[in-house]
C-alpha cells in the first residue's frame, strides 16, 4: 500500500514520528500514521531495535528529477526522508545520516500536539519546560513522537 494511503481508521487524528538532527533539521519521519501515542512509540522502539535489518531505497520523481528515499523492513515502508534532494548523492548522503542517528537518538514523549510544527529534541526522563543541557555524550538527535499531527494532504 503507498505511504500515502496508510491512515488511520475512526475518528481519532493520526499520529507519527519524525527523528530530529543536533541541528533541529528533520533526518526522517515514519512512513505510516499511527491510531495513538502507544502505537507509534512502539513503532519508533521497533525501529530501533531492528535498524540493522532495514533496507533503503531510494527513488528519483520523474515529473521533478528530485531525489527521496524510504526505508523497509521485511517489505513494510517503516521510514521516508522528510524532504526531496535535487541530487541522488545528497539523498544518500542523508539516509546514511538518518541510519547513524536512529540507534543513538533519544526519545521525545508526549511533544504539543500541532499540525505541521517542528519538533526540538528536547531530552530527559519527562518533558519539562525547556530542554536540558547538551551532555558530553549526547549526539544530539532526538525522536519526537506523539502528538505531531499529520494532515490529511500532507503525505
Amino acid at each position: 500500500m503507498p505511504v500515502s494511503q496508510q491512515r488511520p481508521e475512526g475518528g481519532q487524528k493520526p499520529v507519527g514520528w519524525r527523528l530530529i538532527g543536533a541541528n533541529n533539521r528533520e533526518l526522517g519521519r515514519s512512513a505510516e500514521a499511527f491510531d495513538n501515542v502507544t502505537t507509534c512509540q512502539a513503532s519508533v522502539n521497533g525501529l530501533r531495535e531492528r535498524v540493522g535489518e532495514a533496507r533503503g531505497f531510494l527513488t528519483m520523481s520523474d515529473m521533478t528529477g528530485s531525489w527521496t528515499w524510504r526505508l523497509e523492513i521485511e517489505g513494510r515502508s517503516v521510514a521516508v526522508a522528510g524532504r526531496s534532494y535535487q541530487r541522488h548523492r545528497e539523498c544518500q548522503y542523508n539516509l546514511a545520516q538518518f541510519l547513524a542517528a536512529v540507534p543513538v537518538a533519544q526519545l521525545a514523549v508526549g511533544v504539543p500536539s500541532r499540525p505541521r510544527a517542528r519538533a526540538l529534541p528536547l531530552r530527559g526522563p519527562a518533558l519539562t519546560g525547556s530542554a536540558r543541557a547538551k551532555e558530553p555524550d549526547d549526539e544530539g538527535h532526538g525522536l519526537a513522537f506523539g502528538g505531531t499531527n499529520i494532515p490529511a494532504g500532507a503525505r
